[in-house]
């Protein structure tokens, strides 16, 4: 006879006596997750599984710990049946086991017509009991449901619900050695968002750095035309004037034209933008369009706040534009300052939000490799020159005059390094890190340059993952002096991209031998861990 699969559920609730502000915290450390973790991945869903085993005494002991910090969980049988979503007013919770839903249902907690789906489907249905008859109920969830990145901000943390009441509590066992494992639906169901209400968080909702880079080449491209017609009208009326000795009035043209050129590239986003579209003609090509954090189109005003905002994005070594890679709704600097979202085109107040993140086209990719391409091209092209006019000086130059220069002598760099590093350490206070404030700084713009190469990589290896492949596993040298390998890895589709720092004196002692890794969440979403203190980052990372 085969073991009997049991399931532990987590509620959501807490007992009688206990306070959640400290029932929470104290389940995310038996747990070992951290307590936003908790409350994103399992509270936001509760009633939800969090672990099924055929060993019911490994589940009762780890039900024991749970129970002991306060928080309510209940134990049933899985059986042949398949594990079910609910909606439970009116946001999807689950997985949990169809015993789990029949127990509530017969006994009163929640109504025979309360909406289920599989797990795996869409088609959401009123569980009945099999003595009830059969209806069709065709009901939708209506808070988005984002399986990459749940919004921790739907469900209220400790809220006591209407449940049976919970099993008295036993000693806690000791930490279980195993990790969290939550089923995810294969499609989630069709949802939508009330005007006023703010968008959920996620790639299937929100445009993602890469779709937002291809739109801004195609503008780029749109504008560049534009700038050479202006700037080739002011060339000539600007070479007359000068050939005409009125040279005074040249400079007032060349100003009035660039203060028009200026003018020109405003209006083209910020119009656009808040035109009805919603998108320039680049963000129409990738299937994208900006609106407030509601969804809701955005009027003149803040589109033009957005624009200004981006000199901004762009003054912090463009990192402003890089946030949009890994905030929560996926948005840059600028994109928060004005309190605008770039989302995809069908999403709307009021209507269903789309149920799946909609795939990169190709051209896209196309796109993204543009600019790339134009910077080899630019490099490759002054390094040619810099050869070519190196030759010719040293062509130029007598043997003489080149033993002469060949002799002379510089200070020691690696002498000038350590006696900086060791003064930096010792005139500033250090920070939470240990580190002062220079060396941060040192380590910020040393560190950005290894995010570049980093995105570059997880691009490439995103793009295996989502076609099915299995996850590259290979070292890889860079040449950036700051990394030492690139290592990619990982089981698919959780692939993972290591980057180990350089041992090199020629970087800051706190940043050597370091390591940060990032592993694929699917959807364009990755999870950074890094060995570094987090203050050290200039990026979101630990």
């Amino acid at each position: 006879m085969e073991p009997i699969k049991h399931a532990l559920v987590l509620t959501g609730e807490t007992q009688s006596g206990f306070d959640a502000g400290t029932v929470w915290p104290a389940l995310a450390a038996y747990f070992r997750m951290e307590p936003d973790r908790l409350k994103a991945d399992l509270l936001s869903r509760a009633p939800i599984s969090i672990k099924e085993s055929d060993d019911l005494g490994k589940l009762q002991r780890l039900q024991q710990g749970a129970n002991a910090t306060g928080a309510v969980t209940e134990l049933h049988e899985v059986g042949d049946q398949d594990n079910l979503f609910v909606l439970v007013d009116g946001k999807p919770c689950g997985p949990v086991p169809h015993s789990f839903v029949d127990d509530r249902v017969r006994s009163g907690v929640w109504p025979s017509s309360i909406s289920v789906a599989v797990v795996g489907s869409s088609d959401w249905k009123p569980f009945l009991i099999p003595s009830s008859p059969a209806t069709d109920i065709d009901q939708q969830a209506t808070v988005a449901f984002n399986v990459l990145r749940p919004d921790s901000t739907t469900a209220p943390i400790g809220a006591p619900a209407q449940t049976p009441k919970p099993k008295p509590a036993a000693a806690a066992s000791a930490t279980p050695d195993m990790r969290m494992s939550v089923a995810t639906p294969g499609v989630a169901a069709a949802t939508s968002t009330a005007p006023g209400d703010l968008l959920p968080e996620g790639g299937i909702v929100h445009a993602g750095f890469w779709r937002r880079c291809a739109a801004y080449v195609v503008d780029s491209f749109i504008l560049s035309i534009g700038m050479v017609v202006v700037l080739g009208l002011l060339g000539i009326v600007t070479a007359s004037l000068i050939a005409g000795d009125r040279g005074g009035i040249a400079g007032l043209i060349i100003f009035l034209g660039y203060v028009l050129l200026i003018v020109g590239i405003w209006l083209y986003y910020a119009k656009l933008e808040s035109g009805p579209g919603q998108a320039t003609i680049g963000k129409r090509v990738m299937g994208i369009k900006v609106t407030d954090d509601k969804g809701q189109r955005i009027g003149f005003g803040r589109a033009t706040g957005r624009f200004f905002g981006k000199i901004i994005s762009g003054m912090i070594m463009n990192i402003g534009y890089l946030m949009a890679g890994f905030t929560g709704r996926k948005q840059a600097l600028h994109d928060m300052m004005a309190g605008c979202c770039v989302v995809f085109k069908d999403v709307e107040p009021g209507k269903p939000l789309p149920v799946e993140r909609p795939k990169m086209p190709w051209y896209g990719w196309v796109l993204n490799c543009l600019p790339i391409l134009g910077i080899l091209i630019m490099i490759a092209s002054w390094g040619y020159v810099m050869s070519m006019m190196m030759g010719a000086m040293n062509m130029g130059i007598p043997n003489s005059s080149m033993s002469s220069s060949s002799s002379m002598s510089f200070p020691d760099s690696s002498d000038s390094d350590d006696s900086s590093s060791s003064s930096m350490s010792s005139d500033n206070e250090p920070a939470s890190s240990g580190v002062d404030e220079n060396e941060k700084a040192a380590i910020g713009a040393g560190l950005s340059a290894v995010f570049m190469v980093a995105t570059s990589t997880q691009s490439e290896v995103a793009g295996i993952a989502d076609g099915g492949g299995d996850c590259p596993t290979e070292d890889r040298n860079s040449s950036n002096s700051w990394i030492e390998a690139i290592q990619l890895g990982g089981i698919s589709p959780q692939c993972t991209v290591t980057i180990r720092l350089s041992s090199s004196s020629d970087i800051p002692f706190a940043a050597r031998i370091e390591r940060i890794e990032w592993t694929y969440q699917g959807g364009g979403n990755w999870r950074c861990e890094s060995s570094m203190a987090s203050d050290l980052l200039p990026f979101a990372c630990n």
